[in-house]
């Protein structure tokens, strides 16, 4: 199994975006630096929609290696988007 993001659970605060994922039982949180969305996206929400099997794979990686943040979050940031 592998973190997928709940539907309608995707939000924009300020600089960086919220995505509540979950895998059966899980739920986490997973956060997207600014730096880190779709450029010139216009609706930011649809670029992230457009790129979310990018950004799921990323999560799912770097919680499966337990990169998780001080505020047990996962943190999406640019040097995450070189390695796609």
């Amino acid at each position: 199994m592998s973190l997928a993001t709940m539907p309608g659970k995707i939000r924009l605060y300020g600089s960086y975006a919220v995505l509540v994922m979950t895998e059966g039982n899980l739920h986490q949180t997973v956060c997207i630096s600014n730096d880190a969305m779709p450029a010139g996206a216009g609706d930011m929400i649809q670029g992230i929609l457009r790129y979310l099997h990018v950004y799921e794979s990323i999560a799912d990686r770097k919680f499966s290696e337990g990169q998780l943040a001080y505020d047990g979050r996962v943190w999406i940031t640019a040097s995450d988007m070189t390695l796609h």
